[in-house]
């Protein structure tokens, strides 16, 4: 498949970064100085939404022309030889032709309705609750007794206590989720922390190994949450397809790592 035409940033137009075969031949819309411009180009940069929408295609075009005529003089005044703008180029290139071949790889990954049923049945009874909950944010994981008394106060004198303190090492924020969202979205360690606290309890310390900080939750309240099982089954689908193709993803990247001699020059 023919990989398309971008633009990087406002001045310059890249140059055709794959070459593939065509069935037929390109539809030109516009010529600026011997460029021939394509519905394709144009279509590609049309957002989702307007692609019926012939003004909004016709100012694309507009400024596409534009964009030409920029890159055309940066051309001939000799700014192709600059080395910044060789490894920007370089960097737009690698990174769109990746993410075109990941999006190729990612393309068919699906969930099944057998498998989707199967992930409801198991789940469901997650989505008929919501917790109310204040989360505090914090670094020194010395000070965690002090945060833990600090909670045990209501929610207007947490967050009035917590303001006095510098924000860099310690944040309060509330969080109000169904049970099944955080399931899935948060995990299952998450997941089994909060489901276990009884209303007013608050957590052990939860390592965020991302940040370097650490959590206490606090759950204020929780409720039946009525979600129908049409929106349940879309968010499961959607997070299902995510999770398989970030697994894929990361197959791909494993298996290319042991095709491909990977090296990294230090001391530079």
């Amino acid at each position: 498949m023919c990989l398309k035409k971008i633009s990087l940033g406002v001045v310059l137009t890249l140059l055709v970064l794959a070459s593939c075969k065509k069935t037929e031949k390109a539809n030109v819309v516009a010529t600026v100085d011997g460029i021939n411009i394509t519905a394709q180009e144009i279509e590609i940069q049309v957002p989702e939404g307007f692609k019926g929408d012939q003004r909004v295609r016709d100012e694309i075009l507009k400024q596409y022309m534009n964009e030409i005529l920029l890159y055309k003089a940066a051309v001939d005044e000799g700014l192709m030889k600059n080395e910044d703008l060789k490894a920007q180029i370089n960097v737009t290139k690698v990174k769109v032709v990746s993410q075109y071949y990941l999006n190729e790889k990612l393309s068919g990954v699906q969930v099944s309705e057998e498998e989707l049923n199967r992930e409801l049945q198991a789940t469901r009874p997650y989505f008929a609750q919501k917790v109310d909950m204040v989360v505090l944010y914090y670094s020194d994981s010395s000070k965690t007794a002090q945060y833990r008394a600090l909670l045990l106060n209501t929610y207007p004198t947490i967050v009035s206590e917590v303001n006095k303190l510098n924000p860099q090492e310690v944040q309060v924020a509330p969080l109000s989720e169904n049970l099944g969202v955080i399931y899935y979205s948060y995990g299952k360690e998450l997941f089994d922390i909060i489901s276990s606290l009884k209303i007013g309890e608050i957590s052990n310390p939860i390592p965020l190994s991302s940040s370097g900080y650490f959590a206490l939750i606090k759950v204020l309240s929780t409720s039946r949450d009525t979600v129908k099982e049409d929106e349940i089954k879309q968010f499961l689908n959607r997070t299902l397809v995510t999770l398989r193709q970030n697994s894929t993803r990361d197959s791909i990247i494993t298996a290319l790592q042991n095709k491909y001699k990977v090296t990294e020059v230090t001391g530079k």
